[in-house]
């Protein structure tokens, strides 16, 4: 229906007056007004979730303002959205366009589980200098080649993310980090990368001293040394995951208290103990951190959850799933703390001293009286 529109005068008046609006906002990022900016971007939703890529490419020929549009919307790229051809196709068509200035002008290219991405595509790709985003999640045919052909095509990364890569070592990942000109990165996932190591790290953490998010969950080649790196080294960090790092022992979070600047911490399954979780607590009080998942830390005791109760006013979402230290005072006292009445999401179940609370989903609602969900893990 939407492309019958599409044909129509009164759709060509409406995109025409639109794009003309638009015109206006091809100007350089840093030079763009605040209210342009967000236009841009509304621009750019409007355009991916409705607009399929052939019938983007034809609006370019209506007019001026219309081209203009197009060339915008084509600045980011989300393969697995094309309908209406195969993204290998709808990629080689959009880096031999014009309104990609041959792939010059991507700023995004998100190919996530597009299982067409190996190493031959990779290399088939022209220089990328614009790009600063780069999704490769699940493309799993990727390895060592194919990541040097990628920091021989882009260096100005901001936002890479790899997960479930199975094949890549640290000899690639190094040199795609390593090609990175400045210091610009801001979100890196390296989540499901099994042959990740210590050396990525190292090279992660000299290119990306502004990194404010970072998630190496299940990269079990990490160990104490990478884990103390990232903690001295990132104090910027916000978001840090290292779901199931069973590897690290107790003494790879001993510099944790450094990053007081966290909003979200994962250690699920890690062998954190309390000492380092207070420290940290004592060092960011109060926290800014909204979301704590503490899930299967064995050696963690009521202490931990006192230093939540006390220090984390903006609390909204914690996990103390599994943990059979966790008594039924913790959890009182966490609802009498200062994350007590914004708590929405607390999942205590399998704490076996914590019961009524950790049995009965109506008794821990009767404590926290902001909580929607008491199931956090399936």
């Amino acid at each position: 229906v939407f492309r019958q529109w599409l044909k129509s005068r009164c759709a060509q008046t409406v995109v025409q007056s639109f794009a003309s609006l638009l015109v206006r906002i091809g100007q350089p990022r840093e030079a763009m007004p605040f209210h342009l900016l967000e236009a841009e971007q509304t621009a750019v939703m409007v355009l991916a979730s409705c607009i399929l890529l052939d019938d983007l490419l034809a609006l370019a020929f209506a007019s001026t303002s219309c081209r203009a549009l197009a060339r915008l919307g084509l600045r980011r790229v989300r393969l697995q959205s094309v309908a209406s051809i195969k993204p290998l196709t709808a990629l080689q068509r959009l880096v031999s366009s014009s309104l990609t200035d041959r792939g010059a002008g991507l700023v995004e290219l998100d190919a996530s589980f597009c299982r067409c991405f190996d190493n031959d595509v990779l290399k088939s790709l022209p220089q990328l200098p614009s790009l600063q985003r780069l999704i490769l999640d699940g493309c799993q045919d990727i390895d060592d080649e194919g990541l040097q052909a990628l920091a021989q095509r882009c260096q100005g990364l901001r936002h890479l993310s790899l997960y479930w890569n199975v094949k890549a070592t640290d000899a690639g990942f190094g040199k795609l980090v390593r090609a990175q000109k400045g210091a610009n990165f801001h979100t890196v996932s390296f989540s499901g990368c099994k042959n990740l190591g210590n050396e990525t790290v190292q090279r992660l953490v000299g290119r990306g001293p502004n990194m404010e998010i970072l998630d190496l969950t299940r990269c079990p080649r990490v160990s104490d040394s990478g884990a103390l790196l990232i903690c001295e080294c990132l104090d910027r960090l916000r978001v840090l995951r290292l779901y199931a790092m069973a590897q690290l022992s107790p003494a790879a979070f001993a510099n944790l208290k450094r990053l007081v600047r966290l909003e979200e911490l994962d250690l699920c399954g890690c062998r954190v103990q309390d000492g380092a979780l207070t420290d940290f607590f004592a060092a960011a009080a109060p926290t800014k951190l909204h979301t704590l998942n503490i899930t299967w830390c064995p050696e963690l005791t009521d202490a931990a959850v006192l230093a939540v109760a006390s220090s984390c006013p903006a609390l909204g979402w914690l996990s103390l799933f599994g943990n059979m230290n966790f008594t039924k005072a913790s959890v009182e006292a966490l609802a009498a703390g200062s994350c007590g009445p914004v708590l929405h999401s607390l999942d205590v179940r399998g704490l076996t001293k914590a019961v009524p609370y950790s049995l009965d989903p109506e008794a821990l609602r009767k404590l926290f009286p902001a909580l929607v969900s008491v199931e956090l893990h399936h």
